[in-house]
């Protein structure tokens, strides 16, 4: 739950003119958005089930989650309505005992417009649990809720306020209107908790706890503590009779009685002193009390303290646990812990000390990028940067080419954030920085992170807490940039044209430095190394699997309607636009570079788009359940479907484990409130079935529900493997010739047949070798492939040989009889979206490998090397099919005589000749193979060429191959 540090920064913030409250609707531009699997910002309050079954946790980064406590996997993302800045921030959640409802609340979207009305657009917004659906707002509130929680049989709910005289409310259900309210509080409520007997305590910062018995709205008892003047937190004891009370800013933790609330005793804490203790939580026998906070040992880990009467324990996780303060934690059956940490993770720590279901940030630990830390190129095309705090796990994005590397070294030519020339003073984790000795216009409660000073003396950047600032060498502020995160690093290109900042939300982004306009951000995935950097407009280029690093977030048309995300793969025809991307920084204005990058690509001058108007169909499952249990292999889905950009929707995919099947009878598209039903066949074995609304050819979000089988367990024969293996050496163009291609997809049939009757029942290859490849060959295989695989069967279809890209980003695989002539190219090469197509209609798990970005030899006119990134996110996401491409971005593919092999071809043979590469289960998975192909084309190449692997998130694991 937010701490009292954080509360006074948020009421010590610069205030706008007071205007009259009115529930505006919610800012209707979408906006772009960071988003992962996990958090991206710090969590703040995590809250469980008394069963164990549910958590729930509420982040800065403006989501609510939902996660399955047994399995650690995400249920369910909430999102509120949202603005910029800090509008929209979760600061804390709670979940009725039967996890039917989740109340979301924090920094309200309307905050700023309502700050000095009383009364104001502040709500807590209520959602079904199951429906994800939006059932109620309560409110107007006068601030901020600051805490929150449901009785223990879910009747009542109540909440604290941040500021003086606003106090608590509380709703009795069905949440309709106020029960009772107390407003006599001369500060901020920061705690709050039920009794199982229904007694109510708070914290506040006047000093005082109060007690409430029931629904009433004045306290049965007001008491302060004896460990200090500022009671922060509290946890009942499981029986009700004691009181743990923590304090702000401080580790004593008292006992008091918690129906005279009179001291009874008291923790020695006095080891723990270099911070706070204010997360807490009791076993379920009432003998130990975990405890938490910004507390760190001397090694710099963040444990959780269990006191007891044998003393205290220590409980270090240094591989899986917190790396910042805790936010809260919550107790879980078996004493088990949740805990939600100011480093965006959250986990369950087991009573061995270990952490069970961590949830790791992906997110860069931008801390410290000041100095030494975060250096760029002197045009700022390039920054060098490290993955982790400081200048740990350093790497250079590299915005020319399109590349992401480790760079354990500086590059030459780079240069880092000049910190001298101007006496600018204090601004390095400290309030108050000061040029000659006066103070600089920032606010009182914000923190200088960073300074940059231009070459010619006459500016500086200073990034802090919330904003980065532009300072002219008298004082005075040319512009303030306010950020989603923390200015860790500030830079300065040579020329004082461009200016970049490392902010904590794990972004690098670039700003004009004439007035602060963004130009373009970079997101980097720091597990998976995947990327994303994009314009403000939307444009972007991504590594393969990283186009969903971000999205657009759509607020409803009211507040009654809830916002949608749609993820940036979902715009890749009108948005995934390398050249842009590449041309923003020469130009240094987003709309020029548009112009150029179309007048380059021969495209002519249209309208830009409004992305609401190109928004995606959504569906959504109308189910009563989570799950859907089933004996029977006859199951009906019910779902609900509607358009945000009112345009038709044209048809509904129905996929069962990520691979689409037909259903029985016609499957309507119309939009209502009404659901529909589809009526699926499904195996006998537990399954998942998957939703995705289609307009035209662009596909929305999918939907994912399981399907646990319950009936009788059914032996399940081998699957069969069909085979499309392409290789192209030989083309009537003599000038494209190749070496190794056609032998690379001999060489793969022959390793392929040695699986018959050890993983396949039957295999069948289908050769299409030099002069056989030839366009209306290779399209025709495709299409026998839709007739002859089954669900259960495993489809593999390569292709080696030269791929091109042309102008506009699309792609073409050269069959043997391709004519290269400019006018002929596109007619006689096969189309991306042909092959895509092709693979999207084939039943089964279909892996597509493509070894298509040779060297251009022979490819002139209009057309470049093969951009193997928009390739491997297209055909990938666009046909539900496994990608494994031979190269990243536009590197060669190599191919030699020491291995008569292309490397990519070489590895993958390897790799399924080598039974080490199958691990303890003697099966190979799509997962083992990616990590095994990496290592050997990496080894073969030099690390000049990396394959990488596309999997659209419905897809699970699975096998290729067995020992």
């Amino acid at each position: 739950m937010p701490t009292a540090f954080r509360l006074i920064l948020l009421l010590l913030l610069v205030c706008l003119a007071p205007s009259a409250w009115a529930d505006q609707p919610p800012v209707q531009a979408p906006q772009l958005r960071v988003d992962s699997p996990t958090h991206t910002a710090a969590v703040w309050d995590i809250e469980a089930t008394p069963d164990g079954k549910f958590l729930v946790t509420g982040s800065d980064d403006k989501t609510a989650r939902i996660w399955n406590a047994e399995t650690g996997e995400l249920v369910r993302t909430i999102r509120v309505p949202i603005s910029l800045g800090s509008e929209g921030r979760v600061y804390t959640v709670a979940i009725t005992p039967d996890a039917g409802i989740v109340a979301v609340t924090g920094w309200d979207h309307n905050y700023w417009q309502n700050y000095w009305t009383p009364h104001a657009g502040h709500f807590i917004y209520l959602y079904d649990t199951i429906s994800g659906g939006l059932l109620k707002r309560l409110g107007p509130l006068p601030q901020i809720v600051n805490t929150m929680q449901f009785s223990k049989d879910g009747r009542r709910l109540a909440a604290g306020m941040a500021g003086k005289n606003n106090g608590i409310r509380m709703w009795n259900a069905p949440f309709d209107d106020l029960a009772a309210w107390d407003m006599a509080y001369d500060n901020s409520v920061t705690f709050m908790e039920f009794s199982t007997s229904g007694s109510l305590a708070t914290t506040s910062d006047d000093g005082y706890v109060r007690l409430y018995d029931g629904g009433n709205s004045a306290p049965v008892r007001k008491a302060t503590v004896p460990g200090g003047p500022v009671p922060r937190a509290l946890r009942f004891s499981p029986d009700g009779a004691i009181l743990a009370v923590a304090q702000i800013n401080s580790t004593n933790i008292d006992f008091l009685g918690a129906k005279s609330l009179k001291p009874i005793g008291k923790l020695d804490t006095t080891a723990f002193a270099n911070n706070d203790i204010f997360a807490m939580g009791w076993s379920g026998d009432g003998k130990t009390l975990f405890a938490s906070g910004r507390y760190a040992d001397k090694d710099g880990n963040y444990p959780l303290l269990a006191f007891s009467g044998t003393g205290v324990r220590t409980m270090v996780d240094s591989v899986n646990g917190p790396r910042s303060g805790f936010g809260d934690i919550a107790m879980l059956p078996g004493d088990r812990i949740a805990y939600a940490s100011q480093d965006s993770s959250f986990g369950v720590f087991d009573q061995s000390g270990k952490v069970v279901q961590p949830h790791r940030p992906i997110i860069a630990d931008m801390r410290n990028k000041y100095g030494e830390n975060f250096w760029a190129s002197p045009t700022g095309t390039a920054v060098w940067f490290g993955m982790a705090n400081g200048s740990g796990d350093p790497h250079v994005f590299d915005v020319k080419t399109l590349t992401f590397a480790a760079s354990p070294e500086i590059p030459a030519d780079f240069i880092r954030p000049a910190t001298e020339g101007l006496p600018v003073e204090n601004w390095l984790g400290a309030f108050l920085p000061t040029l000659n000795a006066q103070q600089l216009q920032l606010d009182p409660a914000e923190m200088s992170r960073s300074l940059a000073i231009a070459g010619d003396k006459q500016s500086f950047l200073i990034g802090t807490d919330w904003t980065i600032d532009r300072f002219a060498a008298d004082g005075s502020r040319t512009w303030r940039k306010n950020t989603e995160g923390t200015g860790w690093g500030v830079n300065l290109t040579a020329d004082g044209l461009v200016a970049i900042a490392a902010l904590g939300d794990g972004t690098v982004r670039w700003y004009r430095y004439s007035d602060g306009a963004e130009l373009m951000a970079l997101f980097v995935d720091a597990t998976q190394k995947k990327w994303i950097v994009w314009t403000p407009k939307g444009y972007y280029a991504a590594s393969p699997g990283g186009e969903d690093l971000i999205g657009w977030h759509v607020n409803g048309a009211g507040f009654d309607s809830l916002p949608d995300f749609f993820p940036a793969s979902r715009f890749r025809d009108q948005y995934y636009r390398p050249d842009i991307v590449q041309m923003v920084l020469t130009t240094l204005d987003e709309n020029a570079a548009i112009e150029q990058a179309n007048a380059n690509a021969g495209k002519s001058e249209e309208p830009e788009q409004d992305v609401r108007s190109i928004l995606p169909a959504v569906v959504e499952f109308a189910q009563d359940s989570l799950v859907i249990e089933t004996e029977s292999q006859d199951v009906s889905i019910q779902y609900r479907v509607r358009s945000p950009s009112g345009r038709a929707i044209t048809r509904i995919e129905v996929q069962l484990d990520g691979r689409p099947i037909q259903p029985r009878g016609a499957v309507p598209v119309e939009e209502g409130d009404d659901a529909k039903t589809v009526q699926l066949n499904v195996p006998p074995r537990d399954s998942e079935v998957t939703l995705i609304a289609y307009i035209d050819d662009q596909p929305g979000v999918p939907v994912t529900m399981p399907i646990k089988w319950m009936g009788q367990k059914v032996s399940t024969a081998k699957p069969n493997l069909y085979a499309l293996l392409v290789g192209v050496s030989e083309y009537d163009n003599n000038d494209l010739k190749l070496r190794y291609a056609a032998k690379d997809a001999q060489d793969l049939s022959a390793v392929l047949a040695r699986q018959k009757g050890v993983f396949y029942e039957n295999i069948e290859v289908q050769l299409l070798l030099n002069r056989d490849a030839t366009e209306v060959a290779i399209v025709a295989a495709l299409t026998k492939l839709q007739k002859k695989a089954k669900p259960e069967d495993n489809v593999i279809v390569f292709m080696a040989g030269h791929g091109v890209t042309n102008a506009t980003q699309d792609f073409y695989f050269l069959p043997s009889n391709v004519d290269m002539n400019e006018d002929m190219m596109e007619a006689t090469a096969i189309d991306g979206d042909i092959i895509r197509k092709g693979l999207s209609r084939i039943p089964g798990k279909v892996i597509l490998f493509m070894d298509a970005c040779h060297a251009g030899n022979g490819i002139q006119g209009g057309v470049s090397r093969v951009d193997m990134t928009g390739v491997a996110n297209g055909l990938s996401d666009g046909a539900s099919v496994v990608m494994f491409a031979s190269s990243t971005g536009r590197e060669v593919s190599y191919e030699s005589s020491e291995w008569e092999n292309g490397a990519f071809t070489e590895a993958l043979l390897a790799v399924i000749g080598d039974a080490e590469a199958y691990g303890k289960d003697s099966m190979l998975s799509i997962s083992e193979l990616d990590e095994n192909l990496t290592v050997r084309v990496e080894e073969l190449t030099g690390a000049k060429q990396t394959p990488v692997m596309t999997k659209p998130g419905a897809i699970k694991r699975f096998f290729l191959a067995s020992l």
